[in-house]
């Protein structure tokens, strides 16, 4: 952050003996541009329990706003399908490359999905932190988000469903197996717990609509990266 004469700030706003609130308005002005330029490098992590919305949010942000947003990809050992992009829907990698990295402790967030392993490398996300020119934004779960809200310098947000009933009927609707559907809700009955209980999280948005959702995401994003809108 550049050094900031407040005197000239206080000059430039026209400050006289009749406007005893101005000085106080220029120090809160400052107080927010010293916020603005804290969160200007943080990443926004999105987290919540599967069949929430988290996708449908992002994506919805990424094409009203794509020169905006950029989702950090996670690296994986499934095959790439015809129309993904290396580097931006996933870096594709072996599973013994793979192995490696995850030996070496260069990976966070490994699961394993239909026999395909999944993770992000920590150092592919510092270099898009300091090289990038977009608001990084990602989509862990909350064991992850715990694990590494130390490592790094997140903005939280999370999202949360109206009720259990609701998130089940999102998880029905959308053609998830019977028993996925309740592997699925016990997972999600507890992230939800951890999310209400994790006090590094300070910002949750209740999807009971998808558009009044986004707006209210949207317009948090906007006061927490005032400069990219």
């Amino acid at each position: 952050m550049p050094y900031i004469n407040i005197m000239s700030l206080v000059e430039e706003r026209k400050i006289d003996n009749q406007n005893e609130n101005t000085f106080e308005e220029v120090i809160t002005h400052i107080t927010k541009l010293n916020l603005y330029s804290n969160n200007y490098k943080k990443p926004l992590l999105i987290l919540g329990p599967s069949g929430v919305g988290k996708d449908t949010l992002i994506e919805k942000l990424k094409k009203k706003y794509p020169n905006v947003f950029f989702k950090f990809p996670s690296y994986t050992t499934r095959k790439r399908r015809p129309k993904e992009i290396e580097g931006v829907d996933y870096f594709y990698i072996s599973e013994k490359e793979f192995k490696e990295m995850e030996s070496q402790g260069k990976l966070f967030g490994v699961k394993n999905y239909n026999n395909n392993l999944y993770a992000s490398n920590k150092s592919k996300l510092k270099e898009f932190i300091d090289n990038g020119d977009k608001i990084i934004i990602l989509n862990y779960n909350i064991e992850t988000a715990n694990s590494i809200q130390k490592d790094f310098d997140f903005n939280f947000v999370a999202i949360l469903p109206p009720s259990e009933g609701e998130l089940r009927n999102r998880l029905v609707n959308r053609g998830d197996k019977p028993e996925d559907i309740e592997n699925r809700m016990e997972t999600s009955i507890k992230e939800i717990r951890l999310i209400t209980e994790a006090k590094y999280i300070k910002f949750r948005f209740v999807n009971n609509e998808i558009n009044t959702c986004l707006e209210k995401l949207e317009n948090h994003i906007k006061e927490l990266y005032p400069e990219f809108f």
